[in-house]
């Protein structure tokens, strides 16, 4: 790392290099720990990026994941936090501490708690002694081929391991159903890898051929579990060795100390699990801002003209139209898509419309800056403009220059760092993960073309002679529907998602909701807004339970940025207000828990009527998003006595105004 880096520029006083000798991300991270992490976040994250040797990385992780550590971390409010089960069949005491590293850099403190040596069953069948309080949002379990293989009496009897590779598969999904019930949460699986030993020991290549076969297989039917089991996630081994370079470890570390996996495998498998990790706390990036000249395209265009621009046929052509194939498909699956670039606007407009070999057209992007401002500048714009922070913005540019000032203006962003050589964009982008999901919702396909509809919703607004006239002219229609079959994965999806307008932070899986319904305990809704442009898509959830005394409460009440400004929020809480009263409830009780991205909408229930409530009402379940400001860990309780309901907002229609919610 040189001097003039971001990170060395941003060392506290003492963290001081050698003379012309750089100090390493490790030792500067041994440093900050030594004077203490409380106001380093940004330093740290951008340290922990430039940790490249795996030994490294598990070393910065055990440096950075004492609990005195994240709790001075915490204080910045940066980051999310996350719980985090690990359960195996070999040794992977590094695993911890990659997984803390992984996650702290992408701003996600986590807390992980890892299970004894080959505990994975034992755990979940005496109810998980040493996890359960823990109470882990995530639990993942990576196992080996001794799992499969300790049910073989004779390893060259292939019928008979061919019946362990048929069976095993449903003896994990009765371990999911049982670690579920026990832990809770998501749970992470894997497919298992079948080390060379096992295969090479047969020596007929017709039976090679059958246990390659049979365990081919079982792990298609593992896969299956995905969508199977609910709350399941099932990552390919395949997929992590490719990332690794290699899977297993050497047989030393295997017979002196149970180490199955190789370092570089456990790291990739860990950035996975992160990933998964952030997407159950829904901090996974929105946006991929692209660079056009030799990044979307060869070439100059300004310079060279449009027809001269490299793109399709031969390479590096072909790499910048695989380029625009990957960014295509992101946008097809929910990633807003946007342009920086350092360009006269109406040429590089010129050549979207004019080129035949270009995939991409002016209408697939949300954004589009082609000027000679600071791209650190357009980011802010563009990010103010969509209504999403700099943290949900992934940056891509050919240019070191312009990726060094990204880097130092604007932190927040993720800069990806592209190499010189155009064939490995694509694959580049594509296999850091940053925009995965747990699961893609008709709302996330159909995001491009909402917020397109936004923009000229806010063409509407600058014409408009004041907002109300604007919002009469958007004829505004809410509905709101019962959480079901269709709609329970974006309704899931928003409390998880959502930080801004997100009154309490509790978030919901999938099967929790399906559950409180079930049993009464809960009742769910979504939110629908379609106006004169469009369909918003569901643009808000609740939870609504029942108190001992038959008060109605609020939960949690979550809005998309998308429709900020046109008070749906008040139009949601009033029919909420009115259902209560027509349904014979004394009252409707509320919480807001401050967080660090929430506190714009302190009053909001104040707003509407509520009062302070003398009783608090129960604590929701604890958890880990959003991380509260320092000072500010607490809630608030309210209470609505159904006496005097404002009127909802004149310009939002509404289907049914007394009977839209219930509790039972």
């Amino acid at each position: 790392m040189s001097l003039d880096s971001p990170a060395a520029r941003t060392r506290e006083p003492g963290v001081t290099a050698a003379p012309g000798r750089p100090e390493t991300p490790l030792k500067q991270l041994r440093a900050l720990k030594r004077q203490g992490l409380a106001g380093q976040a940004r330093t740290v994250r951008a340290l922990l990026g430039q940790v490249d040797d795996v030994l490294d990385l598990e070393s910065a992780g055990a440096v950075l994941g004492g609990r005195t550590q994240r709790e001075q971390l915490a204080v910045s409010g940066e980051f999310a936090e996350q719980r985090i089960a690990l359960l195996g069949s070999s040794t992977m005491d590094s695993l911890p501490h990659l997984l803390t590293a992984a996650l702290i850099r992408d701003g996600v403190l986590p807390e992980i708690r890892l299970a004894g040596f080959n505990q994975w069953r034992f755990q979940i069948l005496a109810g998980a002694p040493d996890l359960r309080d823990l109470d882990p949002r995530v639990a993942a379990c990576l196992l080996d081929d001794s799992a499969v293989f300790e049910g073989v009496a004779d390893p060259l009897d292939i019928a008979e391991v061919e019946a362990r590779c048929a069976v095993f598969p449903e003896e994990l999904a009765q371990w999911t159903r049982a670690s579920r019930e026990t832990l809770g949460g998501l749970t992470v699986l894997c497919t298992v890898p079948l080390s060379p030993l096992r295969r090479d020991r047969i020596v007929d290549y017709r039976t090679k051929a059958r246990l390659e076969a049979a365990w081919h297989r079982m792990n298609a039917a593992i896969l299956d579990l995905a969508t199977g089991q609910p709350g399941t996630v099932v990552l390919s081994h395949a997929g992590i060795a490719e990332h690794a370079g290699v899977t297993f470890g050497s047989e030393r570390m295997r017979h002196v100390a149970a180490h199955v996996y190789a370092p570089e495998f456990l790291r990739a498998y860990a950035e996975e699990l992160a990933r998964v990790a952030r997407a159950d706390l829904g901090r996974t990036a929105k946006c991929l801002v692209l660079d056009l000249d030799n990044t979307l395209w060869g070439g100059v265009v300004g310079d060279d003209g449009v027809g001269a621009l490299r793109l399709g046929g031969a390479y590096p052509g072909s790499a910048h139209l695989e380029l625009q194939s990957l960014a295509r498909d992101l946008m097809r699956q929910g990633v807003m898509l946007s342009v920086a670039s350092k360009n006269d606007d109406e040429i590089a407009r010129e050549a979207f419309a004019t080129h035949p070999e270009m995939l991409l057209d002016l209408s697939s992007f949300v954004g589009f800056r082609a000027n000679w401002n600071p791209k650190p500048d357009n980011l802010r714009e563009l990010a103010a403009e969509l209504n999403i922070g700099l943290d949900a913005m992934v940056f891509a540019d050919d240019n070191p220059v312009e990726r060094g000032l990204m880097r130092e203006l604007l932190p927040q962003v993720t800069t990806v760092e592209l190499p010189s050589d155009p064939a490995v964009y694509a694959s580049l982008i594509a296999a850091r993960g940053d925009f995965n999901l747990l699961k893609v919702t008709d709302e996330d396909r159909g995001r491009t073309r909402m917020y397109q509809a936004r923009a000229r919703r806010t063409e509407l607004e600058s014409t408009a002679g004041n907002l109300e006239d604007y919002l009469d002219a958007l004829g505004s229609e809410l509905t709101v529907e019962p959480a079901g079959p269709l709609n329970t994965a974006r309704i899931v999806q928003l409390f998880g998602k959502t930080n801004q307008f997100n009154l309490t932070g509790r978030r919901y899986s999938e099967d929790e909701v399906a559950e409180r319904r079930a049993d009464g305990t809960g009742a769910f809704f979504a939110a629908r807004l379609t106006d004169r442009y469009g369909d918003n898509g569901l643009i808000a959830a609740l939870a609504l339970a029942e108190e001992d005394d038959g008060a109605w409460s609020i939960e949690n009440f979550v809005l998309s940025c998308r429709v900020f400004s046109r008070d749906v929020e008040g139009a949601i809480a009033g029919l909420v207000l009115r259902s209560a009263r027509a349904h014979g409830a004394p009252a409707v009780t509320a919480r807001f828990t401050r967080s660090a991205k929430n506190a714009k909408f302190a009053d909001f229930y104040r707003g509407l009527g509520f009062a302070p409530a003398p009783v608090p009402v129960p604590e929701p379940a604890p958890v880990p998003e959003p991380v509260l400001e320092q000072g500010d860990a607490r809630s608030e309780s309210w209470r609505h006595d159904l006496t005097a309901i404002a009127e909802l907002p004149r310009w939002i229609g509404v289907t049914d105004d007394q009977g839209a919610f219930h509790v039972r």
